[in-house]
């Protein structure tokens, strides 16, 4: 009888860390629809839908392990991010059979981002996601070293840290896709990226804000205990 192995705090990183590139993947593809809710000064792009998730995952990460290993996962995500979206532009320059035009031209739509583009949204995405994990950490060991930290510090840090690393993320990709500097034949005035900035900042914070207490923090725990059993037997 082959005896079941159990689950491991190793397991778990191994895990997270892959779903964390696989949000970041899918966040570029969904970032091709642009969102509106009904307003013209809510504008957000698809990719708002599931953002949040890589920033609920590296909070997990860097509580449970540490920051390096946690931009480790975020250096590697961009990296898989950025080769995929040009894998994406090579495939839409190769020609397509007669036939298949409505679907190559689907296809081009959907990777129809430029150079500029795909370097705004990979960079954008590691500096805030960058952001996030050093704000952590640094609240973090802060409380530590005061002997001071609970749930309300915990929710409190990974607040602060998605509000400064989602705006990052989100000023930073408008402003180098966007913003109105005379290199691109799609631009937008700084009133409108800012607005756009702040907009899906409020709302990503919120959605993750909803999560900390009932996902972060109990996942948090769960692993923590886990490496702790796992460092004791050792």
């Amino acid at each position: 009888m082959i005896e079941k192995r159990k689950l491991t705090s190793q397991d778990c990183l191994i895990g997270l860390s892959s779903i964390y590139v696989v949000i970041a993947v899918m966040m570029n593809v969904f970032a091709m629809k642009a969102l509106s809710f009904g307003s013209s000064i809510i504008i957000c792009d698809g990719g708002l839908l599931i953002s949040w998730g890589v920033f609920l995952i590296s909070n997990v990460i860097v509580e449970v392990w540490d920051k390096r290993t946690s931009i480790v996962v975020v250096t590697f995500a961009a990296v898989v991010a950025l080769v995929f979206l040009s894998i994406g532009r090579l495939i839409v320059a190769i020609p397509t059979l007669p036939a298949y035009d409505q679907q190559a031209e689907a296809f081009a739509m959907v990777f129809s981002n430029g150079p500029r583009t795909i370097f705004a949204s990979v960079f954008a995405f590691w500096l805030g996601n960058y952001v996030n994990v050093h704000i952590i950490h640094v609240i973090k060991k802060f409380l530590e070293n005061l002997k001071k930290d609970n749930k309300f510090f915990f929710f409190l840090r990974a607040a602060v840290s998605t509000l400064f690393g989602q705006f990052v993320d989100n000023i930073v990709f408008m402003s180098l896709a966007f913003g109105p500097f005379g290199i691109s034949v799609y631009e937008m005035a700084w009133y409108d990226i800012l607005t756009s900035a702040l907009a899906g900042t409020v709302i990503e914070l919120v959605v993750e804000s909803v999560f900390v207490p009932f996902v972060t923090m109990p996942l948090v725990k769960w692993i923590r205990a886990k490496k702790v059993a796992e460092e004791a037997a050792a």
